[in-house]
C-alpha cells in the first residue's frame, strides 16, 4: 500500500508595497492531499544586524519554530528551521513583495511562492475566540503526576465572587495539544472554559506532556499514561479551596473522553463525566470505521473502501499480536508488500511503519472503552456529531445504547450537522475544520451547561 502525496503551490494575493528588504511576514499556501496548509515565515533584523525569525504552520500547531539560520546575499535567501528539518531557499521577485524558491522537508521538495503580508497574524477568522481582560479569575497552575513521573502546567479559571464552586477538568484528545486544545487556529477548550466559568464553574485545563511547560515521557507513553495525568489533575483540583470537592467532574474530547471514562472508573472523586465525541467501540474497529468514513467523504468508490477496510484489518491483526519489534516489523513489511502487488517498499514507506509500531498506537488498538464504561457509576453526558468522520456517531451511539452500564443516569445527544470538533459542517471532512469560523457549537455548550448545573445543584 503506497501513499501518494500531491503538492500544489498556491500563493496569497495581497496589495502592498514595501522597501526592497526581506523584513516582514511572508505567507504561502501549500495543498497536501486536497488540504490547504498556511505557512508563515516571520523575518527581521535585530539591532546588531543579525537576521532571525520564526516559522509557523498554524493549521497544524500553535507552536512557533525558530528559524535556526538565515543567510541573505543580495536578493537571495536561505532559511533553516532545524527543529522540524525544513529548508527554504529563494529570491525576491521583481516587485520585492513576492519570494520565489524551493521548500524541502525530509524527502519532499517543492516549489514555494511566498507573498509579503502586512502583519504576522495568520488572518484566520475565529469568531468565538476570547481574550483578556476576563470577568473571572484565572490562575497559572502546575501539578505533578508522581505515578507517571510527569509535570503538568495549565490554567484554572473560576468566578470572582462566592465559592467553593463545582469544577471540571478538561481533557484533550489524541496528539500533543496545549491547554486550549488548539487545532487549525481554533481554541475550543478556551472557548468552553470561558463559557463554563461565566456560568459558575471552576475549570482546569492543562498542557499535554511535551507542550508548554508540561514535561514527561511522550514517545513511549500510551492512553493509560495520559489517563494517569488526568487522574493527577482531578486530585490537584480536589485540593483547591475554590473547588467544591463533592462536585468535581471531567469533560473529555475524543481520546480525552476515553481518558475520562478510565479515570471515572477508578477515582471516586469524579462525580460526573461529559464525553464529547468519545469512542465506545474498540480501538482497532474504530480506526477501520474512521478510515472508511474519511475515504467516503473524500470520494473513494465503495470497492476501494472495502479493499482499504480489508487491508487495514490485516495490518491491525498483526499489530495486535505480541511479537517483538523486529519480528513485528518483518510481518508488517511482508503484508504491505503483498498489498503493494508484490513490489518492495520504498525506504520512505519503511520509515512510516514506525508510528504504527509505537506503544501508543498498539495500545489504542487494544483498548475497549466498553470495559471502562461498564465500571462508571456516575452520571454520563455523551454527545456526538452526525458529520463526525473520526468517531462516527451512529455506530458509537448504537454501542453505547446497548451497553449494560452501572448507571442509569445517561443522556446521549446527537447533533446531526456537527463534525468531530463540534462545528456546523457541510461534509465533516478535516479541511473544513480550518475553513470554519466556529470553534465550538453554542447549542452544545448550552446543553452541556444545563446538564452540568442539573448534576451539581
Amino acid at each position: 500500500m503506497r501513499k501518494i502525496l500531491y503538492l500544489f503551490i498556491i500563493c496569497f494575493h495581497f496589495s502592498c508595497t514595501h522597501a526592497q528588504t526581506f523584513d516582514g511576514s511572508w505567507k504561502g499556501e501549500v495543498e497536501v492531499s486536497g488540504q490547504k496548509l498556511l505557512l508563515v515565515f516571520n523575518i527581521q533584523k535585530d539591532s546588531t544586524g543579525k537576521w532571525n525569525g520564526t516559522f509557523e504552520s498554524p493549521m497544524q500547531t500553535a507552536q512557533k519554530f525558530a528559524i535556526t539560520q538565515i543567510r541573505i546575499e543580495h536578493d537571495s535567501i536561505w532559511m533553516d528551521v532545524r527543529n522540524i528539518g525544513l529548508l527554504y531557499a529563494g529570491f525576491l521577485d521583481r516587485d520585492k513583495d513576492v519570494m520565489k524558491g524551493v521548500m524541502k522537508q525530509g524527502p519532499f521538495e517543492s516549489a514555494m511562492i511566498l507573498v509579503r503580508s502586512e502583519n504576522e497574524q495568520s488572518g484566520l477568522s475565529r469568531k468565538q475566540d476570547v481574550f483578556p481582560p476576563y470577568s473571572y479569575m484565572e490562575e497559572e497552575v502546575s501539578f505533578r503526576n508522581s505515578a507517571g513521573n510527569a509535570f503538568l502546567t495549565g490554567s484554572l479559571t473560576y468566578p470572582k465572587n462566592g465559592g467553593p464552586f463545582p469544577a471540571v477538568v478538561l481533557v484533550n484528545g489524541s496528539g500533543q495539544q496545549n491547554r486550549d486544545s488548539e487545532v487549525f487556529g481554533h481554541r475550543p477548550f478556551k472557548v468552553l472554559a470561558d463559557h463554563l466559568t461565566k456560568n459558575g464553574f471552576a475549570v482546569l485545563r492543562y498542557d499535554d506532556r511535551g507542550v508548554g511547560g508540561s514535561k514527561g515521557e511522550v514517545n513511549l507513553a500510551t492512553t493509560i499514561d495520559f489517563a494517569s495525568d488526568a487522574n493527577a489533575a482531578v486530585d490537584f483540583l480536589s485540593k483547591k479551596a475554590v473547588v467544591d470537592v463533592d462536585k468535581i467532574g471531567m469533560i473529555g474530547h475524543s481520546e480525552g473522553a476515553l481518558i475520562a471514562e478510565i479515570v471515572a472508573s477508578e477515582n471516586s472523586k469524579v462525580n460526573y463525566i461529559a464525553l464529547l465525541s468519545g469512542p465506545v467501540i474498540k480501538g482497532d474497529s474504530l480506526l477501520i470505521l474512521q478510515s472508511y468514513a474519511l475515504g467516503k467523504a473524500g470520494g473513494l468508490s465503495e470497492a476501494a473502501l472495502q479493499t482499504n477496510k480489508a487491508n487495514n484489518r490485516k495490518l491491525y491483526n498483526i499489530l495486535l499480536e505480541d511479537e517483538p519489534p523486529k519480528a513485528l516489523a518483518e510481518s508488517l513489511e511482508k503484508e504491505l508488500i503483498q498489498q503493494n502487488n508484490g513490489n518492495p517498499l520504498s525506504p520512505d514507506m519503511k520509515i512510516k511503519l514506525s508510528p504504527m509500531m509505537s506503544p501508543w498506537f498498539r495500545t489504542f488498538l487494544r483498548i475497549d472503552p466498553a470495559y471502562y464504561l461498564k465500571q462508571v457509576k456516575v452520571p454520563i453526558f455523551a454527545s456526538f456529531g452526525g458529520k463526525d468522520v473520526q468517531v462516527p456517531a451512529n455506530e458509537n451511539i448504537y454501542c453505547l445504547q446497548h451497553l449494560h452500564l452501572n448507571t442509569t443516569d445517561v443522556i446521549i445527544k446527537d447533533y446531526p450537522n456537527l463534525n468531530h470538533l463540534f462545528q456546523n459542517a457541510q461534509t465533516g471532512k478535516i479541511e473544513e475544520y480550518f475553513e470554519n469560523s466556529e470553534s465550538f457549537n453554542e447549542q452544545l455548550m448550552d446543553d452541556l451547561t444545563k446538564w452540568l448545573k442539573l448534576k451539581t445543584n
